[in-house]
């Protein structure tokens, strides 16, 4: 599942066609969270847009977290810092990568951490 408020990017085109290989690939706007029900296939993975959330960024990674605490979360950023980087992986996020980031490299890290089990 691929989270985003950037809907029409071509960034995420890219993300969903590049990813897309891994399975069904849902994107979802931060606003459909809330309606999100249980799926009954726990989702393999989360990549989380940290551009135009509504909600901070590292709350919003405690609230997946929170709700699917064995789906591994990461953060695409634009523009990572250290600090935010801690916050989110203290937060229960699995990685936090620059959006710039190879899609072939991204691709690896997802089948990477989708494979590993807690």
């Amino acid at each position: 599942m691929v989270i985003s408020n950037n809907g029409a990017s071509p960034w995420l085109k890219r993300i969903a066609d590049g990813l897309g290989m891994l399975g069904k690939l849902t994107v979802l706007p931060e606003c459909g969270l809330a309606a999100l029900d249980e799926p009954e296939e726990p989702y393999e993975i989360m990549l989380l847009d940290a551009s135009g959330l509504e909600m901070e960024l590292a709350e919003r990674v405690a609230w997946l977290h929170g709700r699917f605490p064995q789906t591994p979360i990461v953060v695409l950023t634009s523009s990572p810092t250290w600090r935010r980087a801690r916050a989110v992986l203290q937060a229960g996020a699995s990685d936090y990568v620059r959006r710039s980031m190879e899609i072939d490299a991204l691709l690896e890290r997802c089948r990477s951490l989708m494979s590993w089990s807690p």
